[in-house]
């Protein structure tokens, strides 16, 4: 009884803490605290709501107006350059109001060269009109000329016939006779003058005339001329809804989308044909969640993106990093764009509209700092309501309508 008790004695004495287990415990805990002090591990924001998408964005071609299909020329995927009519609308209505309107300006062309012609002419007879009323002044003049002098001559002689008839050298007929002949001389004076004024004045009222009837087939040039104008513009008008019947695609690209349309069909105004897809570099574009983004999510941060349609594990992975982000959210998200850094080691092929997740490496932290904020956040208090938040809680207790409903819901 008593050996037995020995044995029980020492098997407890074995049982103590052994030397080198409890070092090896101790340099198994010091590098666990080491790992959880100097560690780091990265923090990434992620996202399954991303896609590949052009830099330049896609143009949608849509009908500007309505109309019957009457040429069509769109295929998936074919390439198209800026300006190409895709497709044609029926035009025969445009085009009947255009050859009416050129008709129209043609027929007004002969008339307005006949108008020309007769001004030029009226011009020219106001020309040689001015002329022969020059000759006819120059007439006048001579004539008023040899009167005054025929007058100057009759007064010399009717000095030297009062001198003879003061000397009883000559009969009284004789110089009742001189004294006519110098009146008479007066008289054509005056009737020259007279003459040279009313050549002026005639001159002048047919003048005026000519320059009436100008003025006139003048008027008529121009009323001629804006009709002739009109007709011009509006055949422009008619060109350019002929121009806008023809649908054509804005920018350059592969055509990414297009409509069960055929040759018949009728479309709407804003009715869409097709989308056109330009040829730019492929970014990533990632809505990511307020409170993950903002603030976090900075341009340079490195990301990785992974295509939804294919296995990272056999397509890869591509390296991308933030270029751009959103200041305010829009729909309950933050609009990130990144730029693809290398697509080599990716097999997948990169193009528009591939859906996509995101990891963006906002920073890197120790797993310690990871586990307090865990801790942190499982033992935050609850939020306080907000402003917006009381003042709903106020106008629901105020609405008799809304206390049986309130409590209802209790």
């Amino acid at each position: 009884m008593a050996s037995s008790f020995s044995r029980t004695m020492r098997s407890l004495d074995d049982r103590g803490p052994h030397p080198l287990r409890l070092v090896a415990a101790l340099v198994v805990l010091g590098a666990w605290a080491t790992w959880m002090g100097c560690a780091r591990i990265d923090v990434r924001a992620s996202t399954s709501q991303a896609r590949l998408e052009v830099r330049r964005l896609p143009s949608r071609v849509s009908s500007p107006e309505s109309g019957r299909i009457t040429a069509l020329n769109v295929a998936l995927g074919r390439q198209v350059t800026e300006g190409e009519v895709l497709v044609y609308l029926d035009t025969t209505v445009e085009q009947r109001h255009l050859d009416e309107e050129i008709a129209r300006a043609a027929s007004l062309q002969p008339r307005l060269d006949a108008l020309r012609h007769q001004i030029d002419a009226a011009n020219e007879v106001r020309r040689a009109r001015w002329r022969l009323n020059g000759v006819a002044a120059d007439r006048a003049k001579l004539q008023l000329d040899e009167a005054q002098a025929a007058r100057d001559r009759q007064e010399e002689l009717g000095v030297m016939t009062k001198n003879l008839s003061d000397n009883q050298l000559l009969s009284r007929s004789d110089k009742v006779k001189a004294d006519g002949e110098l009146a008479d001389s007066r008289l054509k004076v005056q009737g020259a003058a007279v003459e040279i004024a009313r050549l002026g004045a005639s001159q002048h009222y047919e003048d005026r005339l000519e320059i009436t009837r100008t003025a006139e087939l003048e008027r008529q040039l121009s009323d001629l001329e804006a009709e002739r104008q009109a007709s011009l513009a509006a055949a422009e008008t008619a060109r350019a809804q002929i121009d806008r019947r023809r649908i054509r695609a804005a920018i350059a690209g592969k055509l990414g989308g297009i409509s069960a349309l055929q040759i018949g069909d009728v479309l709407s105004a804003g009715d869409v044909i097709a989308t056109v897809i330009p040829e730019s570099d492929i970014h990533v574009v990632a809505e990511l969640a307020p409170s993950g983004a903002v603030g976090r999510v900075l341009p340079g941060q490195s990301a990785r993106v992974r295509l939804n349609g294919f296995s990272w594990t056999e397509y890869g992975m591509l390296d991308a990093a933030v270029v751009d982000v959103a200041n305010e959210p829009s729909g309950g998200t933050v609009r990130v764009e990144l730029v693809i850094r290398a697509d080599d080691a990716v097999r997948a092929p990169i193009q528009h509209g591939l859906p996509a997740s995101v990891d963006v490496c906002v920073e890197q932290a120790s797993p310690f700092a990871l586990l307090m904020r865990g801790i942190g956040a499982a033992v935050a208090p609850p939020s306080l309501p907000t402003r917006e938040q009381e003042r709903a809680v106020a106008k629901t207790d105020s609405d008799p309508a809304a206390r049986p409903a309130r409590a209802s819901v209790r």
